[in-house]
């Protein structure tokens, strides 16, 4: 019967990947708010944008578009594509 624990193995990656959200985020507040979805930065390893100025439906849908052609393409990773789709959809204003 399995024993609903954790192995260590589980703990550890679950640790190296808090560890990892957490230096992006200091990265993210370093660089002080740039545009993470601009076409300079497609090497894959951005991270998710960061709230600035209030965009309008339509530019917040093309930003979802082009997030979705870069990730069709292989330039964006899973992770990355659902943690700035999730940032973007935030952003929708609902009237």
């Amino acid at each position: 019967m399995a024993t609903g624990r954790s192995s260590f193995a589980k703990r550890q990656r679950d640790m190296a990947k808090k560890a990892k959200a957490e230096a992006k985020r200091q990265r993210r507040f370093e660089r002080g708010g740039a545009d993470l979805l601009d076409d300079a930065d497609m090497d894959g390893d951005s991270e998710a944008p960061v709230p600035g100025p209030a965009l309008s439906n339509d530019e917040i849908m093309a930003k979802v578009a082009d997030l979705h052609h870069r990730y069709d393409k292989g330039l964006v990773d899973l992770d990355t594509f659902d943690e700035q789709k999730a940032l973007l959809m935030e952003q929708i204003s609902i009237d």
